[in-house]
């Protein structure tokens, strides 16, 4: 039987100008309740927007929640594919296509109806997308979806999912020195990212000659992976799309689209073919990249270069055969030929753009913080946290200095894990630092401060900021006791008994002001260490050991990095005590 509620859809269907319905609610096998309807325009119709459509209406619970979506009729809908809609495909044998409009708004990814305009209560929600519905179809017939100054959309890639994916990376820098020759193609390295799953990316770029052309600044990690040419780039004039925004399915659509642009992608794929067959390329390249200017919005100028990924069709090697014909080269190229223009389906991968911009569009430091090069002296719980941080918001130049070992009991705490047991500090966090962020650059320096060693004496003069994260006043006498070049932003950073608080310090000078910073911390409001409850490394030890859990560690670590953000921006001494209440709240407290 229908619910009541669905019932009174048919009614707002029957009420709405341009809209109506001669069908019934069905429940489908899957327990998706459909209806289908229609849609007229109140604008003239278009080329790929017929005055009237057939749609669907579905519904179905997930959960707590009721899912509401709408797609076209197979038979009768709409079957191109717009902007703000995902690719329009035949859904098997169900009576609907696969292309949903996004009539949602953008927030509504969050999953918090508070944060925009769409009603909660179903009903109401109903309405609202068929609103929606009636809005967007006169926009797709009046080709105004998108309009001049906003985002751009690539088009949905078809059968695409989350992984296999590639990275690659382009920035604004990148682009005036990139290469952008329409047609010019060459080989590439595309190695799986360690310990990822199904996940590459593109660390060179090769010429047909075989000549390394291009670099992507990568991460050590990355950089230190062996290379082996297994894909072909291919520099595109624009975006390959169908009208009204489709992506190719077949290679001769893709050929087409290319053809229209100057680009012969036979020719390409007889070139490359005489290439493989000249053992140039130790393996099949397994992926094809296209490469093309993108602007970010709208009208706008291009300013970086984007890549496309999809899997590569077999080229023929010196003894690929096929039945009845013979192995000569005449017939390799023209069988390399024929799969530009053949009826296969593309296999398009999903790609990323890991530029730093890129990566770090939901938040990171400002620019001019991400030019700094840091050295942490200290890489115990509070170093490696604060490094983890700043990496992750964009400082990537960084100095790790430390010489102590990973034991077992470090780790209740610190960001390493197990496999660093019995490491160096220093190296063992350097090394996990340049696994987590693609365009990291952290170097490790396997000493106490100061060094001993001349070289590493020299290497760290280079950093802008130097963070002390040993709470050891050994050390801070040290800092001021150490030739620096120039002037440098210090800063020390230590927490108090029992993780109440935090000390931080910070003074833009040219030696590290240890008395003046010694001074503060003794006047600071920290409470005393009681020896009776001192803590040790463990049963049969009586090496005392600090005492605070992972949630402290965090949380200084996060008020840390807003002490380190804010000094960088500031001029002069800095200081001041955080204190922890009991209800877990965090005060500032004034030292004079």
């Amino acid at each position: 039987m229908v619910p009541d509620i669905l019932m009174s859809v048919i009614n707002i269907i029957h009420a709405a100008p341009g809209m109506d319905t001669d069908d019934n609610w069905i429940l489908n096998p899957d327990k998706i309740w459909s209806l289908r309807f229609k849609a007229r325009l109140s604008v003239p119709e278009s080329l790929f927007m017929p005055r009237e459509s057939a749609w669907h209406l579905l519904i179905w619970s997930k959960g707590f929640d009721q899912i509401v979506r709408i797609y076209p009729d197979k038979e009768h809908g709409i079957d191109a594919t717009f902007q703000h809609q995902d690719f329009n495909q035949q859904a098997s044998s169900l009576p609907w296509r696969a292309g949903k409009p996004c009539l949602e708004q953008s927030l509504s990814i969050f999953g918090r109806r508070s944060w925009s305009d769409e009603p909660e209560e179903l009903l109401q929600r109903i309405a609202w997308l068929l609103q929606r519905l009636m809005l967007w179809i006169d926009s797709a017939a009046c080709n105004s979806l998108v309009m001049k100054g906003e985002p751009l959309e690539l088009p949905v890639l078809p059968g695409a999912i989350h992984h296999p994916l590639v990275g690659f990376s382009e920035t604004r820098e990148d682009f005036s020195k990139a290469i952008q020759s329409p047609g010019q193609w060459g080989t590439a390295s595309v190695p799986p990212l360690t310990g990822a799953h199904h996940t590459h990316y593109i660390a060179r770029f090769h010429d047909q000659k075989d000549r390394i052309i291009r670099t992507p600044e990568w991460s050590a990690m990355m950089h230190n992976r062996k290379q082996t040419s297994n894909a072909l780039w291919l520099m595109l004039e624009h975006l390959p799309v169908l009208a009204p925004w489709q992506a190719p399915t077949r290679w001769y659509q893709l050929n087409s689209l290319l053809s229209d642009q100057g680009i012969s992608l036979e020719k390409i794929f007889t070139e490359a073919g005489i290439f493989i067959r000249k053992n140039r390329f130790k393996l099949t390249p397994s992926f094809l990249l296209l490469g093309f200017p993108l602007a970010e919005k709208i009208g706008s100028a291009p300013f970086r270069l984007h890549w496309l990924a999809l899997k590569c069709p077999y080229l023929s090697h010196k003894s690929s055969r096929r039945d009845g014909f013979r192995v000569s080269e005449r017939n390799h190229r023209r069988w390399d030929a024929e799969a530009a223009v053949s009826t296969q389906n593309l296999y398009w991968l999903q790609s990323s753009n890991w530029a730093p911009d890129q990566v770090r569009t939901r938040g990171g430091a400002e620019d001019e913080m991400k030019q700094k090069q840091v050295l942490i002296i200290g890489a115990g719980a509070l170093g490696s946290a604060i490094s983890d941080n700043l990496l992750r918001m964009g400082i990537c130049r960084m100095g790790i200095m430390d010489h102590d070992t990973v034991a077992m009991g470090n780790l209740s705490r610190h960001v390493l894990d197990m496999s660093s047991v019995g490491r160096s500090k220093a190296s063992a966090l350097a090394e996990h630092l340049n696994r987590t962020m693609p365009d990291a650059r952290i170097r490790a320096f396997n000493s106490a401060f100061p060094p001993e060693n001349l070289q590493t004496s020299q290497a760290i003069k280079n950093y802008d900021v130097i963070i002390d994260c040993t709470a050891d006043d050994n050390v801070l006498r040290a800092l001021s006791l150490f030739e620096w070049p120039e002037e440098k932003l210090f800063i020390s950073l230590s927490i108090s008994w029992q993780a109440e608080g935090l000390f931080a310090f910070a003074a833009s000078e040219a030696r590290f002001p240890v008395v003046d910073a010694l001074a503060h911390f003794d006047k600071s409001p920290a409470p005393p260490i009681a020896e009776l409850d001192r803590h040790t490394e463990g049963m049969g030890c009586w090496h005392a050991v600090f005492p605070a859990t992972a949630a402290d560690i965090q949380l200084w670590a996060s008020v840390s990095t807003r002490f380190i953000l804010n000094a960088m921006k500031t001029t002069g001494r800095q200081y001041a005590y955080y204190r922890q209440n009991p209800e877990g709240t965090v005060e500032k407290v004034n030292v004079e």
